[in-house]
This record gives C-alpha cells, structure tokens and sequence, in this order.
C-alpha cells in the first residue's frame, strides 16, 4: 500500500514538473512572438516617415484616403491588405473645375496672354547664375490656409520662381526664389484633408515642395495667415488645363500635325503633372542633393475651411472678369 502511495505522489510530482516546464516554455515563446511583432509592428512605422510638416502627417492621410475608398465601395469593415499584395496606386476621381462658358472669364483663358507673361518674366527674373532654364507652367498655388492663387512657376537646373502676375495690367507683382539645394522632400499625390476635417475632398492631385526637414510648422507661423515663413509649396494644375480640349482637334480634317502638338504643349502648360516630372528629373541630376521623392496623399491641414471654401468659390486668387469689373 505504501509502495502505490509512493509512486502516486512521485508520478503527480512529476507531473506537476512537466507542466510548469511547459508553461514557462510557453511564456518564453508568447514574448519573443509579442517581441518579434513589436519590432515589426515599429520597422513599419519607420519605413513610413512623414513627408509632411508634421509627425503624424501621412497617417492620418493614408487612413483617410483608405476611409474614402472603402465608403466609395460600400464597405463597413475593408478588409485588410496582405502586406506580400502589391500595394495599388489610387488616382482621385477629378471634379473638372468650372464649366466651359465660365472658364472664358479668365483672363489668362485668352490666346497668347499666358505666353506673353511667360516671356517677360524669363527675360526681366532669370539671369545665368539661375542655372539651365527647363520649363514655365501657369500653375494653382494652394497656400497654408487652403486658398488658391494663380501663379507663373519657372523652373531651371537650380531653383523653382513663384511669380505673382497681374494679367490684366500685364505686369510681374512678386516673386519668391526657391532653391533646389535646399529642398529636403518632395511629394506628389492626392491633395487630402485629416480625417476630422469638416472641408469636401477636392479629387485632385498636387505636388508639394518642403525644405522644413520633417519639422512642424511653429505655431507663430501656422497661425498667421500673413506668414511668409512658410516651408512649403504646394501646386495643383490650373483650371484651364481642364478645359483645353484637343478632342476637336483629333477629330478635325483640317488641322495639321503641327496643329495637333502645338495644343498638346499649351495644355501641358497649366499641366501640374507636367512639372513635378521635370522637377523630379532637375532633383536626380542633381549629384549633391539629399532630397527625397514621395508618391503619397498630400494633407491640407485645414478643418473647418469657410473662409477658403468662399475664397475658392468664387476664385478671389484668380484675375477674371466679374460682371462689370475685372480683378
């Protein structure tokens, strides 16, 4: 009887041994398993730096822009996306902006005022020192507050110049230098607002130059809407772009070839698309620059917007004709 009592006792001790082994084992192999996540979960976020003025910038684009697709499909709950599937690019769905009558009251809408303006600046703004020059655009400048201004981008091998342009006197107001040297990121992707911002999406594409070094804007500038310390440009394609039509043009029997590209060339002219190519290219040939190109959403970070959403209706930024006036 003693003898059964003993190997009982001796074989739940055993036991008791066995599964305290087991559970240690276990706990060992939950902690690295959490370790390993961790340090997964952590190279992630690093492999997905800002490139915007702001440490939690491009996430709060990407989750909008994935909040977005996912009402435009219908989904509650999108599934998420295997991270060995190729991630897909999403091109915004464009709101053609005005229509083709109202288009007609830009100024800068008739034939030659663009390239007359162009001319003038390259010949009174641009000296050799400025480097090769590579290309003029007519371009929608979108300030820190959300508003749009009609500005001329000249583009050589050394620096982009921000033209303020009076197109009805004819006549440069401003202008700002910004050098190649000194830009540190350069994206281009969907224009996109944060998740909590109460402004509807534009559905356009823009290109944003930085040279803030991944810094937040210091709140001494992001709350001055008269700031000139802004370290950022950000550009969209001009309105006209989307209303200069060579549809006609294919299809008439009459016009020549050289017909054909010469309206090919003056639509890439209001071409945003257009500019950051050739910028991206001036940026590669460049062997001393350390700046870094991102495809990704560009954030607004504006909320509630009601002072540029009646700045942009009614295109304040913009020289047109408004009923009796002109300005």
């Amino acid at each position: 009887m003693s003898d059964i009592l003993d190997d009982d006792l001796e074989l739940r001790v055993g036991t008791l041994q066995l599964t305290s082994d087991n559970a240690n084992a276990d706990n060992r192999l939950d902690n690295a398993s959490d370790a390993k996540s961790s340090n997964k979960n952590k190279n992630q976020l690093n492999a997905n730096p800002s490139v915007l003025s702001g440490a939690d910038s491009l996430s709060s684009s990407t989750s909008s822009f994935a909040g977005r697709d996912a009402r435009a499909e219908g989904i509650s709950n999108p599934e998420p996306r295997n991270a060995s599937e190729p991630e897909r690019t999403v091109y915004p769905r464009y709101d053609v902006p005005f229509n083709r009558e109202n288009i007609k009251d830009f100024f800068t809408f008739r034939k030659g005022v663009v390239e007359n303006a162009i001319q003038e600046c390259i010949t009174a703004l641009l000296f050799p020192e400025d480097g090769e020059y590579l290309g003029s655009w007519l371009l929608t400048e979108i300030t820190l507050w959300d508003n749009e201004k009609e500005r001329i981008v000249l583009l050589t091998s050394r620096l982009v110049m921000t033209i303020k342009y009076d197109f009805i006197a004819m006549k440069q107001l401003d202008f700002k230098k910004t050098y190649l040297d000194d830009l540190d990121t350069i994206a281009i992707g969907e224009l996109v607002y944060p998740p909590s911002s109460l402004v509807p999406e534009r559905n356009l594409r823009g290109v944003r130059l930085m040279w803030n070094k991944g810094e937040p804007l210091s709140l001494k500038t992001a709350w001055n809407p008269f700031s000139q310390d802004v370290p950022f440009l950000t550009f969209a394609s001009h309105p006209i772009f989307w209303h200069k039509d060579t549809e006609g043009m294919k299809d008439s029997l009459f016009s020549s070839e050289q017909e054909r590209d010469g309206t090919l060339e003056e639509r890439a002219m209001y071409d945003m698309e257009t500019f950051a190519q050739k910028l991206q290219r001036a940026i590669e040939s460049m062997p001393s620059s350390t700046c870094c190109i991102h495809h990704s959403p560009i954030v607004i970070q504006s909320y509630l917007g009601v002072t540029s959403l009646l700045h942009n209706k009614i295109s304040l930024g913009f020289f047109k004709v408004r009923g009796k006036f002109s300005f």
